[in-house]
């Protein structure tokens, strides 16, 4: 079978019209793995050998393990043990599965973009008066910012692209689509190439937003911080 041009052009649609799912899906376990990232951060400054271990062990499982393993174990697996669930959405298992996975990621890029500040910001913020929690808002995490976001963004496209797995459970994506086309009408190659091709494009899009991000930051710095006097 020859490559069908008219034939990408009429799924083409069809395949984007689930692009809204999978992005729902991202930006929802990215929202999360956000959140539990700085749940982390600040668990990471408790002096306590067991806690420490157990966080340990919670970033080497999920970065050790495939993340579609880690899907099927939570909606299939932990089904059988916990009664509660059985009614988890394929959907809702995808988010929270993933949510799971990319937090193990996001924390340590957030905790090395925050060490990479030097220790003598926090120690000139408290002089100036601040509470611990305002140098960390106003001095560290702006100063934290520029370095995690290259990180932070590579995280967020290999979130993305995880979200292919989330067919698996029964989510209808955009590589669900893809998959049910392809099989339908035995047109494989020319279906993923709309897939792969629709990834790309929304890929490439973050990391435009990336380099404007960058350069509104730069452009911060360039301007200069407040002095204490002021």
């Amino acid at each position: 079978m020859r490559f069908d041009f008219g034939y990408v052009i009429k799924v083409f649609p069809n395949i984007l019209g689930y692009l809204g799912v999978t992005l729902e899906i991202a930006f929802l376990s990215g929202t999360i793995a956000m959140l539990i990232s700085f749940i982390f951060l600040a668990l990471r400054k408790i002096d306590n050998k067991i806690l420490q271990s157990l966080l340990n062990f919670y970033l080497d499982f999920f970065r050790g393990t495939p993340v579609v393993v880690q899907l099927f174990f939570l909606y299939y697996g932990l089904a059988q043990l916990f009664p509660i669930f059985k009614n988890l959405s394929g959907f809702s298992a995808a988010v929270i599965g993933l949510s799971l996975n990319a937090s193990a990621y996001m924390s340590e890029s957030i905790r090395a973009a925050v060490q990479s500040v030097h220790p003598r910001q926090m120690e000139a913020g408290l002089a100036c008066g601040l509470t611990h929690s305002q140098v960390m808002w106003h001095v560290i995490l702006p100063q934290a910012a520029r370095v995690a976001i290259p990180t932070l963004t590579n995280d967020f496209i290999g979130l993305l692209k995880s979200t292919s797995v989330a067919f698996v459970l029964g989510v209808r994506d955009v590589m669900a689509q893809t998959k049910m086309l392809g099989g339908s009408s035995y047109r494989f190659f020319e279906c993923y190439f709309v897939a792969i091709t629709i990834y790309f494009i929304v890929t490439k899009l973050i990391h435009l937003l990336q380099t404007w991000l960058e350069e509104k930051l730069d452009v911060r710095k360039k301007n200069g911080g407040q002095s204490c006097s002021k």
